[in-house]
């Protein structure tokens, strides 16, 4: 297995953040680009198509790029969710920068929609990008409150469900919301209040990650939060297809508990059979270093005490802090983790994990069940993992990060493990 790195813009940081197959078997990774390394570079969504052996589709937009600034601005814009639809147009999630904003943080979240050849699609939303504020942004102490945006589904019937955030109404704080979308690029009304499915945690400040969309257009919505005492706890979410919280799920529809006594952090969230399964990172004690965390919840949303120990598996890369950003479920049921880990204080790798179906690491792969690749930078990280629709093929994507220079992406394209 060997990641292929490329050079997209010679003098800025290109990143891919997220990847899917369309029922064809092309595939569609998400991210951002810039033309230079200045914080005050004019970010852009870029999305990339990549055949099945990961080299890039030159066909595609602008040899196989196709770039869409959806808010000018600076950093602000951050691409990260795609799905395909069956006719072959891309949706992909973004949070970009508030136009004419008082405050340069002040932050929405964009929804998009590409034809099979890259275009902006003129159909959907205002040619081709629905812009949503849903708060107004607010100046807290030394930070600001604003929307955000991260995963992104398709539901049966064509809709499109974004996992956000939003500040809360009358606090300053941040809340989980789903956010549905109709087919024609509009803000669905007709789901949950006024095309939003909130939940407050603890009125803490929600940070949303992943989006899994069920066979009958219900919702698991991922993230984390932080208690009064700063414990960060992960969040899953379950939101009916009418956009109301799964009663049945967890509390009123919420699993959020500690379950490292410090730190633990849901980013990806997948189904595994009738089992839940996340990744993220975490730790028990404020001098320990960070591991990738994975949970599994019984289909009810209670924390499955079969799995790992007591419900959790910790992956260690080396002694220093790693990052786990996306899960999926193998075609056997073994669960694939993919995120960044550290050889050392100063230096991330990418990296790929397997665990057995009951949270074991997987000593058939890789040693002892992981595989870490320096893509030849010093910041090097996986955000992002696709699997064909036969289940044969593995996409993986993310970024060569380098501190000296510019980011590149990176992209491994391997026979499923």
């Amino acid at each position: 297995m060997s990641p292929e790195v490329i050079t997209l813009s010679s003098l800025g940081h290109d990143r891919l953040y997220g990847v899917a197959f369309g029922a064809a078997g092309a595939a569609f990774a998400v991210g951002t680009i810039s033309d230079t390394t200045e914080s005050t570079a004019d970010v852009a969504t870029i999305v990339v198509k990549l055949g099945a052996d990961g080299k890039i589709d030159k066909s595609f937009g602008t040899d196989g790029v196709a770039r869409h600034n959806l808010a000018v601005g600076t950093s602000g814009e951050s691409a990260r969710g795609i799905a395909v639809q069956a006719d072959g147009k891309i949706v992909i999630a973004a949070t970009v920068e508030h136009a004419g904003a008082a405050d340069a943080r002040d932050r929405d979240i964009a929804v998009a929609r590409l034809t099979p050849d890259g275009k902006l699609d003129a159909t959907f939303g205002a040619g081709g990008v629905l812009t949503l504020d849903l708060s107004p942004g607010e100046v807290v102490d030394t930070s600001y409150t604003a929307d955000s945006a991260w995963g992104l589904g398709l539901a049966p019937d064509g809709k499109i469900l974004v996992a956000a955030a939003k500040k809360a109404d009358g606090r300053a704080d941040r809340d989980h919301c789903v956010v549905r979308v109709t087919a024609a690029g509009a803000l669905d009304a007709t789901y949950g209040a006024a095309g939003l499915a909130c939940v407050d945690v603890n009125q803490q400040n929600a940070d949303p990650r992943g989006l899994t969309v069920l066979p009958d257009g219900a919702v698991l919505a991922s993230g984390y939060t932080r208690d009064a005492a700063k414990v960060v706890s992960p969040v899953v979410y379950k939101v009916t297809p009418a956009g109301t919280l799964d009663a049945g799920f967890g509390v009123g529809g919420l699993f959020s508990e500690v379950v490292l006594p410090h730190t633990t952090e849901a980013y990806g969230v997948a189904l595994q059979g009738e089992h839940i399964v996340t990744v993220g990172y975490g730790k028990g004690a404020d001098a320990e270093a960070l591991d990738w965390v994975s949970l599994r919840l019984t289909k009810d949303g209670k924390l499955d005490k079969s799995y790992g120990t007591d419900g959790a598996v910790r992956v260690d890369a080396a002694g220093f802090n790693d990052n786990g950003r996306a899960v999926l479920t193998l075609p056997d049921g073994r669960v694939l983790l993919v995120g960044s880990g550290r050889s050392s204080a100063d230096t991330s790798d990418a990296m790929i994990a397997i665990l057995t179906k009951d949270g074991a690491l997987d000593a058939t792969f890789g040693t002892g069940g992981k595989v870490v690749f320096d893509l030849g930078g010093t910041g090097d990280q996986f955000w992002g993992a696709a699997l064909s629709p036969d289940g044969k093929r593995l996409l993986v994507v993310g970024v060569k990060g380098s501190s000296a220079t510019h980011d590149d992406v990176a992209v491994l394209s391997v026979p499923t493990p």
